[in-house]
């Protein structure tokens, strides 16, 4: 008679700390998302797309003014390319949940390249007018209304679900060093080839950003199976936002980096010219450590995909950042507020990667361009954060309007952790390994090598697409 044995009790999972997340083996897989082929693609492509966005920033500013000879420009310049993000951008959600993110991205990155020749030679011509570049501005938001969201949901694709910090905090890492790379590469340029040929190489930028995505696979890149209308899809992003608390709770508290910390962006020039008085140089290092901050704080939260509690991570990146604006507002020496600066990004990116990280881990595939079309729409109102710091520092000083600022963001940070137990607890357990990434197991169903039930077993597909331990909250 056979004796029927009691199940092994499981083995409990080691203990994630904080010296095990960034020992040495740790950070020796800092580029692990990079392995993967789509995702390596995916990643050349966003460097090209975002250096030749961050060079067509800066030199569209500087044209305008140059044309016109008044800061007004600059307004109207600022308002053609946000008033597409905060009214179209919901609409390239729901397209982007409904067609081929591989097609999109392709047809959007063209035209993208198409407007930056037009206004390469108009500019080389000598035919350039201001209103050359508000029609021209106006479109490009618009294509970058249709593009970003897809741009965006389509990491959770391209990479393994255990892989999935690793990437997003990789790709903003990018997008912070093409934040130092291209406004001294736009500027260094300009002078000697002009800037007509400055806004070719965008063009060109732009199609090694098209040729990257023609390497992503075709199959894998529908969110949809099943076809609504575009009058339902469109409701039901914001009807999923709205009875999910978790996704707006991160939402809202996605808001508060940006609404925070963009007024020390556009406050660098004052800080530049009368606090420190080194003119457009010190401009330059100034915006460069940010970038940098934003860079080291990318590498460092790409080590902490096994760091469970990503509430305490957002927290903890939202309070470093604090602390370190109200030093660099305190502070008149020059070569430590660089410093200052770059510990305030590594904070700002932690928070930020966490967020977009516990978002797009939360959010089914079904909607996740949707969602991420939202967010883009609050990008959209960063400027307003920007008012209300500005006349401050024209009455009291920058350094004393930025700390007031800083403080306001430990109330915004309080109230938020303080009130919501959901948020403090916010938990997204350790992804166990998969096999294969979402679009490479589907390009292997089109061929016949797996069947779907393989490849929903080698994604993680059957347990993966929500935090598998959220702790409960109000």
């Amino acid at each position: 008679m056979a004796v029927e044995q009691a199940p092994a009790a499981p083995v409990p999972a080691p203990r994630v700390t904080w010296r095990s997340a960034l020992n040495r083996r740790q950070w020796s897989r800092t580029f692990t998302s990079l392995q993967e082929r789509e995702y390596a693609w995916y990643f050349a492509g966003n460097l090209a797309f975002f250096m030749g966005m961050q060079m067509q920033q800066i030199l569209r500013g500087f044209l305008a003014y140059d044309i016109t000879g008044n800061a007004t420009s600059l307004a109207w310049m600022a308002a053609s390319v946000a008033i597409p993000m905060l009214v179209v951008a919901p609409f390239g959600g729901v397209t982007a949940d409904r067609v081929n993110k591989r097609t999109l991205l392709i047809v959007t990155q063209t035209v993208a390249a198409i407007a930056s020749l037009v206004i390469a030679v108009l500019i080389i011509t000598g035919l350039i007018e201001f209103w050359h570049l508000v029609t021209i501005s106006f479109a490009t938001g618009l294509v970058f209304s249709f593009n970003m969201p897809a741009r965006q949901a389509l990491v959770p694709s391209l990479v393994p679900q255990h892989k999935l910090m690793n990437a997003i905090s990789l790709q903003m890492g990018g997008m912070n060093l093409t934040r130092i790379l291209a406004p001294a590469a736009g500027g260094l340029l300009a002078a000697p080839l002009g800037i007509g040929w400055v806004y070719a190489i965008t063009f060109v930028l732009f199609m090694v950003a098209v040729a990257s995505e023609f390497h992503l696979p075709k199959h894998g890149m529908l969110s949809q199976n099943e076809r609504k209308s575009f009058k339902e899809d469109f409701t039901a992003g914001f009807r999923y936002i709205a009875q999910e608390p978790t996704i707006r709770l991160l939402m809202t508290a996605a808001l508060v980096m940006p609404l925070f910390g963009f007024p020390l962006q556009q406050l660098l020039p004052v800080f530049a010219e009368d606090v420190f008085d080194r003119g457009t140089l010190g401009l330059g290092l100034l915006a460069a450590a940010m970038g940098i901050g934003g860079l080291a704080g990318a590498m460092v939260s790409a080590n902490l995909e096994n760091q469970p509690y990503k509430g305490r991570l957002m927290l903890l990146g939202g309070i470093i950042m604090g602390v370190f604006i109200i030093a660099f507002a305190a502070t008149p020496i020059f070569p430590l507020a660089l410093v200052l600066l770059i510990a305030m990004g590594v904070g700002q990116m932690l928070f930020q990667a966490t967020n977009n990280t516990a978002i797009q881990s939360i959010v089914p595939a079904e909607v996740r361009g949707r969602v991420m079309s939202v967010m883009m729409m609050s990008f959209g109102l960063m400027p307003l954060g920007v008012i209300p710091v500005a006349i401050l520092s024209d009455r009291i000083g920058p350094g004393p309007a930025l700390a007031i600022s800083a403080t306001f963001l430990f109330g915004a940070l309080a109230l938020l952790w303080g009130s919501s137990a959901r948020l403090r607890n916010l938990r997204l357990d350790v992804a166990e390994a998969a096999e294969l990434s979402p679009v490479r197991a589907a390009q292997l169903v089109a061929e016949g090598k797996l069947t779907q039930e393989e490849a929903d077993r080698m994604t993680g597909k059957v347990v993966a697409g929500r935090p598998s331990a959220l702790e409960p909250g109000r």
